[in-house]
């Protein structure tokens, strides 16, 4: 991909007649890498993007059962995130424990 750079003023507002600044600073170009974004094809998921590879890895981790499961100590949910569980517990979403 490719960005045009807005033009640079100079920061007292005059410009002198011979300086640099009177040519076209429109003319540079910043190229950003375009890298593929990681996918999964395991687990049904088709190709799913994912933004960083971090991300991929932690999302097979959860998807193969590897990842350490967190469990509400109040009514036994169970949650692949304990950001997700916190959030739980914080929020008061506990439903009463079903008797089976």
């Amino acid at each position: 991909m490719v960005y045009r750079m807005p033009a640079m003023q100079s920061g007292s507002g005059a410009s002198t007649a011979g300086s640099s600044s009177s040519q076209d600073s429109s003319s540079h170009v910043r190229v950003v890498q375009n890298r593929p974004k990681p996918r999964c094809w395991e687990h049904g998921c088709n190709g799913r993007q994912f933004s960083t590879f971090s991300n991929l890895l932690r999302h097979q981790r959860e998807k193969s059962g590897q990842a350490a499961k967190a469990t509400c100590p109040n009514c036994g949910a169970e949650f692949t995130r304990t950001t997700a569980r916190n959030g739980h517990l914080l929020h008061d979403k506990c439903k009463q424990r079903r008797s089976t």
